[in-house]
């Protein structure tokens, strides 16, 4: 049930802002998935500078993915503002200006420890699953 709505088992994942603000749901193909969708986007960002719309649809096609756009760049902003990402306009081409987005240091960081305590969670999901 989500806003009065009953949903598919394992169809709506309210991440970062619930799931009414900014835009909506965030579906998944499989399984919810709670909270991960900043680590998502930190672990495609470290890769190198990248735009909004490719986060979107790397998302997509790495981790199946479907959040709305606006959910997306309301992340982006917020992570932003937490110092874990900086942005820069790219006027370059013949299209309208577009944020590229690219990770700092303490993105980097962040993204590291967050992993490592995934990594903990992990071995008690997989003990809780074995029984």
């Amino acid at each position: 049930m989500c806003g009065g709505r009953r949903l598919p088992a394992g169809s709506c994942c309210h991440g970062e802002g619930g799931c009414h603000g900014e835009g909506g749901h965030i579906y998944l193909k499989e399984t919810p998935v709670r909270g991960l969708l900043h680590l998502s986007i930190l672990n495609l960002v470290k890769n190198g500078p990248i735009y909004g719309a490719e986060i979107h649809r790397a998302l997509k096609e790495k981790y199946n993915i479907e959040a709305p756009k606006a959910i997306i760049y309301g992340l982006l902003r917020r992570m932003e503002h937490a110092g874990f990402l900086v942005s820069s306009w790219d006027v370059e081409g013949g299209g309208p200006a577009r944020r590229k987005y690219k990770i700092t240091d303490e993105g980097l960081d962040y993204l590291k420890d967050s992993l490592e305590n995934l990594r903990r969670v992990k071995s008690l999901v997989d003990l809780l699953i074995a029984e």
